[in-house]
């Protein structure tokens, strides 16, 4: 089972709250998930989108967490000298077999 996206996160929140799911507010909820797995939300950010859904901020914080470092993993490996770093940061970790 995949874990869910942040944005199906915040879908399944706004549902659960009454909110009217038009393409309007589904293209709003696109942005929050864009801003929040690439830069992450501030304090005010946060705070607002957990007030919209009925969550606490940690649970809004907790929901794009995951998404966003994976998203951050993927930008770092596109990189091929940092590719290498990780493969070299594994191998004495112990999690590699030595090259």
């Amino acid at each position: 089972m995949t874990a869910e996206t942040f944005y199906k996160w915040m879908i399944r929140h706004a549902r659960a709250m009454g909110w009217n799911l038009d393409e309007e507010a589904q293209k709003k909820l696109r942005i929050w998930s864009a801003i929040a797995t690439t830069d992450g939300l501030d304090a005010a950010q946060t705070a607002q989108l957990a007030r919209g859904l009925g969550v606490t901020e940690d649970e809004v914080t907790a929901a794009y967490k995951p998404e966003m470092r994976d998203a951050a993993m993927r930008d770092i490996l596109e990189q091929p000298d940092l590719a290498a770093l990780d493969v070299d940061l594994n191998r004495i970790a112990g999690k590699e077999p030595p090259q």
